[in-house]
């Protein structure tokens, strides 16, 4: 007898039960029917169809039975869908809602969204202050960037102008890139080639020069002024000044012209006209010679890399009798910063596939002649600020790089504040699902929920914009300093770029609000209005995932900046082979001042404070522009080598405290030192492959105008740093001056009480010199201005950082809070059971600090191959220690574990009965 199994495999079913489906089944139309009424009744009227013919269907099964009912249900429905029956797209009596963007729908969107901000005034203050720092973050730093990026774009002809940039080439060894060329270049290259409207030369004399008014019954008017500047008497036909008296394009054509800023005008002559008034200039570029002013220009709000005080004639001067009458050659004295303007629409790459037909054809016996290549070519000007293989452009460059980490720092920090919300937003889930759920069972579909809950973000961004744009403009003063910027409220105010900061903000509250917003909208509304609603494990894991990159983010800023200070402090305290503390330069700026070096120098010594001083050209940390093309005797002229050189007093290596390696250093018991003798470094030695036992009494040679000059070796110094870290050290020679006439004398002193020993210094200066101001500089200082970049960068690094840290920590905060708010009644239960404090803390924060530790593991990589690729820009650099992550993770737990533990230290301590009294 076959076994007999239940169900689908051979039981029958009760009858009973089949009695009562099929009593279900009669009561039902022929599902046919219903379908064709489905899809082909007419808009808007398919339920009420439906419910009509299902109540006449009811009616007729008990009037003519079931089959006649089904017959006259089926009839009905062919009546209306006969071809003449009403039209589908025909006008109906259904409600429509209005567009999800119309203003009654965002009015709406934002009552709803001001009405829950209040409601969690907590959660929305948390989510507010961090959107209001992200945003005062990039407000700042983007206009820092585009203070950077904004450099010479105000010029006329800005987009034809170009500076001629060189690169020298010494035997096998190819040199650095220079800005400045020699003086017949630019006229030169104007002539030969019809792409070159104009040109301009620029040349740096010095870096003061005395102004000084002398007037009948006046007193006189006498101080050192910056930035002025020789050039051709065409650059303003290449540069847009915005002049207030005199013709810009006949302002230098007399040679004893000058042309002032508003500024110096004003503080030569006040209110009155200077027009047309004599200014006596000091120094190398005026030679203490009267001046007529022939025009006024006012300085520009905008960002020039030419921050001109005055402007004088390149034929003035030293430089001008120079040029007239030294007959300059293509290879020689390369200081002249030259400018070209081009023909519109010029095709920049084919001009300067021309410059090497140029170099041999006008330049190549000159270069020959002192052994070097030289190669030529073109950078825009407004790129030059930012060109980075120039440190300087008349005033220093910035890097590019610099300018794409600060904007980094700007982006993570608002990241990281959008990141917040999103976090605190699906956190928060929960307390939304019912009212999501009574939404949609209401009528409203996905698309506007997705637009109310990105109208809460939006409001909530607006609010902390608002808060942001007020807060930007007091803390400008603060970030000008941080910076060393001199930006003004104007520029916040700016129609151009208030529209970029809304567009920051809008941008900001929708990806604030958009995975919020489609996260609510998707929730189903019969899980959540019968209280079964969780939050899901992808919407938990994605939080964490935002919370491990906001401490990546910060994290990987701190180790950031950990190892620019540090690089910076080894900048500051490495060994740079000579005294740099207690190191006095004082300037002589005129031709008067060096005819009283000998003077000053023998007065200065007599005070038992100075320990020595003596005359120099140019010291360590300022630009040295002397060199020379020396070769051994064994050796061509193309087989040279080019080295820095410096004109010094007998006494001048001792007073810098360079350490001799061989033989002596110069002495006034050797007056023939005079006579062609050098003191080098050994980079000299092993660039020619002297040995240093055999370098005393070597010569090296230098071929001038068909000429071989030998110049013998006396003694060997240390290598020294005559350049900042970024340069590695190269070839240098001391020789000395034949007669004493000197840019600086170095005082080395030997006292705590420096003020003391300025004050006898300015006395002795006003004794011999008392029409010229007393100036000095500490040589210490100098040295560090080189890296004025790096510090300003490390500055902003710094500060932001701290920002960083502090708005993930107001996320953290707030999740910490509300994962508190969720186990209250546990955390009760656990007290009544006997917890302690101490574990109930731990047990809240095990979790979150789980996460930071995935946060330092990710971001300690990431951060040292970062900061690995920065500090190749130095030639003498740290070695990234071990330290610097532990201590970078320390820090970052121990904030993590802070904030957490000031909700959960509360939580811990919440009386268990209040609680669960609550239950």
């Amino acid at each position: 007898m076959g076994r007999i199994t239940k169900g689908s495999k051979g039981i029958p079913e009760p009858a009973d039960r089949r009695t009562s489906l099929d009593r279900h089944s009669a009561r039902q139309p022929p599902r046919w029917a219903e379908w064709l009424l489905s899809q082909f009744s007419p808009v808007g009227l398919e339920d009420e169809l439906q419910g009509d013919l299902q109540e006449m269907y009811t009616y007729w099964v008990k009037m003519v039975g079931l089959r006649g009912a089904r017959w006259r249900y089926s009839l009905a429905v062919l009546r209306l869908i006969r071809p003449f029956s009403r039209s589908r797209t025909g006008p109906t009596q259904a409600y429509s809602q209005p567009p999800i963007l119309s203003p009654t729908m965002l009015l709406n969107y934002v009552k709803v969204a001001w009405r829950n901000l209040l409601r969690s005034k907590s959660f929305s203050s948390i989510n507010v202050l961090g959107l209001t720092l992200g945003l005062t973050c990039c407000m700042l730093l983007t206009l820092y960037i585009r203070s950077e990026w904004s450099f010479d774009t105000h010029h006329q002809h800005a987009r034809e102008l170009y500076l001629l940039g060189s690169r020298s080439t010494v035997g096998q060894n190819a040199g650095r890139e220079h800005a400045a060329v020699s003086a017949p270049y630019g006229p030169a290259l104007k002539a030969e080639y019809p792409e070159i409207i104009q040109m301009a030369r620029l040349y740096m004399a010095d870096e003061k020069s005395l102004l000084q008014v002398r007037e009948q019954g006046k007193p006189l008017q006498s101080f050192y002024e910056t930035k002025g500047y020789q050039v051709d008497s065409t650059f303003f036909d290449l540069f847009t000044y915005a002049f207030i008296e005199g013709n810009p394009h006949k302002a230098l054509t007399d040679p004893h012209s000058v042309v002032l800023s508003e500024e110096v005008a004003a503080k030569l002559f006040g209110s009155a006209s200077a027009l047309g008034r004599l200014v006596r200039i000091g120094g190398d570029a005026g030679l203490s010679e009267d001046f007529k002013v022939t025009g006024v220009y006012r300085t520009s709000a905008t960002n020039s890399h030419i921050d001109a005080r005055f402007f004088l004639p390149i034929y003035t001067g030293d430089i001008g009798h120079f040029l007239r009458e030294g007959h300059p050659d293509f290879a020689n004295n390369n200081m002249f910063l030259t400018y070209l303007r081009l023909q519109p629409n010029t095709a920049v790459q084919a001009l300067a596939a021309k410059l090497p037909a140029f170099i041999e054809k006008y330049a190549r016996a000159d270069l020959k002649l002192v052994g070097f290549d030289q190669q030529l070519f073109l950078v825009p000007v407004p790129d030059l600020h930012l060109y980075a293989h120039f440190p300087s452009v008349v005033t220093p460059t910035n890097s590019v790089i610099y300018l794409y980490m600060i904007g980094s720092i700007a982006l993570f920090t608002l990241l990281i504040a959008c990141i917040n919300f999103m976090n605190l937003a699906t956190a928060r889930s929960a307390k939304r699902a019912a009212e999501v759920g009574v939404r949609k069972v209401m009528g409203a579909h996905q698309g506007a929920l997705v637009w109310q809950f990105l109208g809460e973000s939006i409001v909530l961004t607006f609010l902390a914009f608002l808060i942001a744009l007020a807060l930007g403009i007091l803390l400008l003063p603060l970030f000008n300093q941080l910076t060393g910027k001199a930006l003004s409220i104007r520029e916040f105010v700016e129609p151009q770029i208030l529209l970029i900061f809304l567009g920051m903000a809008l941008l900001t509250g929708l990806l604030a609000g958009s995975y919020p917003a489609f996260y609510l909208s998707l929730f189903n509304p019969a899980k959540v209005l019968k209280g079964k609603f969780t939050n899901s494990l992808s919407a938990v894991a994605l939080r964490k995932g935002l919370v491990v990159f906001q401490f990546v983010v910060s994290v990987g800023l701190v180790l950031a900046s950990f190892v620019i200070q540090k690089q910076m402090h080894y900048l500051r305290d490495k060994p740079l082979g000579f005294t740099q503390n207690q190191q006095i330069a004082i300037p002589f700026r005129s031709g008067d001042s060096r005819t009283t070096y000998t003077a000053f120098r023998n007065e200065i010594l007599q005070n038992n404070q100075v320990v020595s001083a003596a005359g120099t050209q140019f010291y360590p940390g300022i630009a040295n522009l002397s060199d020379m093309v020396f070769h051994r005797p064994d050796q061509s002229v193309e087989q040279g080598h080019d080295i820095r050189t410096n004109r010094v007093d007998f006494e001048y290596l001792q007073t810098m405290g360079f350490r001799l390696k061989q033989g002596r250093m110069f002495s006034r018991q050797f007056p023939g030192d005079t006579a062609n003798r050098i003191v080098v470094n050994e980079a000299t030695l092993r660039q020619f492959q002297i040995p240093e036992t055999n370098a005393i009494g070597q010569h090296l040679n230098f071929d001038w105008q068909g000429e071989t000059i030998p110049f013998e070796i006396v003694g060997v110094v240390h290598d020294f740093h005559y350049e900042d870290l970024h340069q590695p050290i190269t070839p240098y020679a001391f020789m000395l001056s034949r007669r004493p006439s000197f840019n600086y004398i170095i005082v080395h002193v030997n006292t705590a009480d420096m003020t003391n020993i300025l004050g006898f210094l300015e006395q002795k200066w006003k004794t011999l010199r008392p029409d010229e101001p007393f100036e000095y500089t500490f040589l210490n200082e100098d040295f560090q201005k080189n890296y004025h970049a790096e510090n300003r960068t490390s500055r902003i690094v710094r500060t932001f950082t701290l920002i960083s840290i502090l708005i993930s920590c107001l996320g953290l905060f707030g999740l910490a809070t509300f994962s508190a708010q969720q186990r209250t009644k546990e955390i009760g239960v656990r007290k009544v059971l006997g917890a302690s404090v101490a574990s109930i803390v731990l047990l809240l924060s095990k979790d979150f600090l789980k996460l930071v530790l995935i946060a330092i593991g990710i971001a300690s990589p990431l951060a040292w191959y970062a900061m690995h690729q920065w500090l190749q820009i130095f030639e003498y650099r740290i070695a990234i220690p071990w330290w610097v992550f532990v201590a970078a993770g320390a820090l970052a737990l121990v904030l993590a574990f802070i904030t957490i533990s000031l909700q959960s230290l509360k939580t811990a301590l919440t009386n268990p009965v209040k609680s669960l009294r609550s239950e």
